[in-house]
């Protein structure tokens, strides 16, 4: 097997190659095995290098590694999906690093000998429209802070946890809804204003919030959060708990929460709703999204379940 490093250089303000390089190249010096380093070169670049990979190798087995966040995994995925002999692998250098988070001993991740030692798990992808995500899908405050996030991340003294909480409190002040229609599978509507909708197959989002709390990556479901237009005094009565991922246990404050699971379902809206991906920003008028259960192969590292 060919164990090919697809490397984010501006991932965690450079600590994808200032420090996790130096490990890899170490740990692959004590090693035989083939492999190959790739630095993406801009937004996009990871999916068309894994996807000219994987044309190229035809039957040969390759394991990629997205080392970088959320949003380069992403990427290689969707350049690995659908080819065969493929294994996806992550070393986590974002800020949010929220996918491993939906493993036991997530700090396996940077143990780059147990990577290089990790064992093939097939689990579920989500297909959006077009395009596939491994993680989550965000819709209403979660997505607009994301956006605004990413904006704070760039200061200094904000990263991981910090800029997310520094990003709801600017969305909270706007306490904006988001007006949307979701069909569900049955075919049943549940339309109005939103405060947020989040769809899962792992459970974290925002570097450590769990917002879908039941989620499983290899159920063959899809879990749906639909929250509807809540007021500040509620939202700041449940923050913690949706950090915690005990918002759907009874409490005194009753939130609007329906929380389902299914295979698919369909996001609609008069105008273009922005949506976050794992991480990623784009805007949509509809998202059809579908359950692809057991999809792609990850490697989880030696250890981990």
């Amino acid at each position: 097997m060919k164990h090919i490093f697809v490397l984010n250089p501006v991932a965690g303000r450079g600590d994808a190659e200032k420090k996790l390089l130096p490990k890899i190249l170490s740990a692959l010096k004590n090693s035989d095995l083939e492999y190959e380093i790739h630095r993406t070169l801009n937004k996009g670049d990871a999916t068309r290098f894994v996807k000219d990979r994987c044309l190229l190798a035809k039957n040969e087995a390759q394991r990629f590694y997205a080392v970088g966040g959320d949003g380069t995994l992403n990427e290689v995925v969707n350049g690995a999906f659908g080819f065969e002999h493929v294994e996806i692998a992550l070393i986590p250098a974002g800020t949010g690093n929220d996918f491993p988070r939906s493993f036991s001993h997530p700090e396996y991740f940077l143990d780059i000998e147990r990577q290089l030692a990790g064992n093939p798990r097939s689990i579920d992808l989500i297909r959006y429209n077009d395009s596939y995500l491994v993680n989550m899908l965000n819709i209403g405050i979660d997505c607009a802070v994301v956006a605004r996030t990413a904006e704070l991340k760039k200061k200094p003294f904000l990263n991981g946890s910090s800029a997310y909480l520094a990003g709801i409190a600017c969305v909270f002040v706007a306490n904006k809804a988001y007006q949307m229609s979701v069909t569900l599978e049955d075919g049943s509507v549940e339309e109005g204003e939103f405060t947020l909708l989040a769809v899962g197959n792992g459970a974290y989002c925002g570097g450590g919030f769990k917002g879908v709390p039941k989620a499983c990556l290899d159920d063959g479901l899809l879990d749906v959060s639909m929250v509807k237009k809540i007021n500040r005094r509620t939202f700041l009565s449940v923050i913690r708990k949706y950090h915690d991922g005990t918002h759907l246990e009874p409490s005194k404050t009753e939130l609007p929460i329906k929380y389902i699971k299914c295979r698919k379902l369909t996001i609609s809206s008069h105008e273009r709703l922005q949506i976050c991906a794992d991480g990623e920003i784009s805007k949509e008028k509809r998202i059809d999204l579908e359950l692809l259960p057991k999809a792609i192969v990850f490697s989880v590292p030696k250890g981990v379940e």
